[in-house]
């Protein structure tokens, strides 16, 4: 039913990324954008599947990620769009 998994090959990196491989994948991205995940690892050379690349993208490589807590504003903003709209 459907396709297997890419995570269970066989020679795929598991765990934590290198700096190494950070920086393949952001130079492969920046040059031709993000695009077809699934040839991403064979492209690049990274021993990793295109799951993983593709998570590892957005959630911690991509430039504009704001990490941490809320500003003030941001957070009455909040509080004040859930009693508006509640959770629609």
């Amino acid at each position: 039913m459907g396709r297997p998994s890419c995570c269970y090959k066989v020679g795929v990196n598991k765990g934590s990324w290198t700096p190494e491989e950070d920086i393949v994948l952001t130079s492969y991205i920046q040059e031709h954008g993000p695009g077809n995940w699934r040839t991403l690892p064979t492209n690049t050379g990274l021993l990793r599947c295109s799951k993983s690349c593709r998570l590892r993208w957005p959630n911690y490589l991509r430039p504009g990620i704001r990490r941490g807590n809320f500003t003030e504003h941001e957070e009455k903003m909040i509080i004040h769009l859930q009693a508006l709209l509640a959770n629609r």
